[in-house]
C-alpha cells in the first residue's frame, strides 16, 4: 500500500491531504487495512469500498457508544 501511494499520491488543498490510487485484494481487506489508518484517511471510491467503510465505522460506534455510555452516562454528561 505504502510504495502505491508514493507512486500515484497527488496533494490536494493545503491541509497535507494527498489523494492515490492503491491495489485492493478485495473490499474486505481494503476495508480492515484502510480502518487501520484512522481518521487519517478517508475513502473516495470506489463506492461500494466507502460503503464497506461507513458500515464497520457505525457498528463500531455504536458498539463502543453504548458500551461507554453504560459506563460512564451520555457523552453530554447527562445520565443514560
Amino acid at each position: 500500500m505504502v510504495r502505491a501511494v508514493d507512486v500515484t499520491a497527488t496533494a490536494i488543498g493545503d491541509e497535507g491531504w494527498v489523494e492515490a490510487a492503491i491495489p485492493t485484494e478485495s473490499t474486505e481487506h481494503a476495508c480492515g487495512e484502510l480502518l487501520r489508518l484512522g481518521i487519517d484517511v478517508e475513502v473516495v471510491a470506489p463506492a461500494e469500498l466507502r460503503r464497506a467503510m461507513a458500515d464497520t465505522v457505525d457498528v463500531l460506534a455504536r458498539t463502543y457508544g453504548s458500551a461507554w455510555a453504560k459506563a460512564v452516562g451520555s457523552p453530554t454528561g447527562d445520565a443514560a
